[in-house]
C-alpha cells in the first residue's frame, strides 16, 4: 500500500498558494471545481468548492478552499522530511509561517501551521 495524496482545507485560494506552493516550493499542477451534487455525495456540503492540487515528487496534496474549519483541538496532521530544519525555519520567519517546536526529555518535535491552521509536521532527513 502507497499514500496516494493527502486533502486539506484552507480558508483562501493566495494564503493556499503562498504556503504550499512559495514557502514550501510545491508546484501547482491542477485546480479543480467539485459540482455541488458530488460535492454533497462525498462531504455532505452542498456547494461548489474549488480544490487546489500541489505536488512536487513524493508528495500530493489536495486544498480543498473552503471557510470550514474542524473543532479545537485538532490532531489532524501529515508529515514532510526536509534536507534542512535550520533552513526551513529561517524560510518560515520570511514568510511569518508559524514554526511551533514541542520538547520532551530528550525529543524535539517541529511543526508548522500555515495560514488556515492546518499542522504540518517537520522532519530532517538523516
Amino acid at each position: 500500500m502507497q499514500l496516494n495524496h493527502v486533502g486539506i482545507i484552507n480558508k483562501s485560494q493566495e494564503q493556499a498558494l503562498k504556503f504550499y506552493v512559495d514557502f514550501l516550493g510545491l508546484e501547482k499542477t491542477r485546480e479543480i471545481l467539485l459540482a455541488p451534487e458530488l460535492s454533497e455525495q462525498l462531504f455532505s456540503v452542498s456547494k461548489e468548492i474549488k480544490v487546489l492540487v500541489v505536488e512536487n515528487e513524493g508528495i500530493k496534496i489536495e486544498v480543498f478552499i473552503s471557510d470550514f474549519q474542524p473543532e479545537n483541538p485538532n490532531f489532524t496532521h501529515f508529515a514532510i522530511t526536509v534536507d534542512s530544519l535550520s533552513e526551513l525555519t529561517e524560510r518560515a520567519k520570511q514568510f511569518n509561517a508559524e514554526v511551533i517546536i514541542g520538547k520532551h526529555n530528550d525529543k524535539t518535535a517541529y511543526f508548522l501551521k500555515d495560514f488556515s491552521g492546518n499542522l504540518i509536521e517537520v522532519k530532517q532527513k538523516p
